[in-house]
């Protein structure tokens, strides 16, 4: 009897630890998904960088393939200033040291004079290196507000 209650006790230990771990890595990629979106509006290099895996590879809505050099790079460029993200429709799947964030997000700003207002989908690929959450790759798609 004290056996199959220490059993129970250690089942119920484990699903316990099991079901709260992946809220709380979820909790820090909606947190990193965050610093990125406020070092894209902040023009921020040392922020965005530091979010981004060293081979960090985004697929554009117009796919263009950016690897992390060209991201820094573009992030100087004064034709494109964002506003505003709002991310809705957020999921985020965790598996051991990976999580996939997909999501429909919205994007305020201006591109080259001109005001953009974008809607789209994406799925970004976070990868937990040293004990940090980076973005390892992203791909978006432009979709209609329908």
């Amino acid at each position: 009897m004290n056996q199959l209650k220490l059993i129970l006790s250690l089942f119920f230990s484990i699903s316990l630890v099991q079901a709260i771990e992946p809220q709380g890595i979820k909790a820090q990629i909606e947190q990193a998904s965050k610093i990125y979106e406020q070092a894209l509006i902040e023009k921020n290099e040392t922020l965005l960088s530091s979010i981004l895996a060293d081979n960090f590879q985004l697929t554009t809505a117009t796919g263009k393939r950016v690897n992390k050099k060209e991201m820094l790079a573009n992030l100087k460029k004064d034709d494109v200033k964002y506003d505003k993200f709002e991310s809705t429709e957020v999921t985020i799947e965790v598996l051991d040291n990976t999580a996939i964030e997909t999501g429909k997000v919205l994007c305020l700003g201006t591109r080259r004079g001109k005001k953009i207002n974008e809607l789209s989908r994406y799925t970004d690929f976070w990868v937990l290196i040293k004990g940090k959450w980076v973005l390892f790759a992203e791909h978006s798609c432009f979709i209609s507000a329908n």
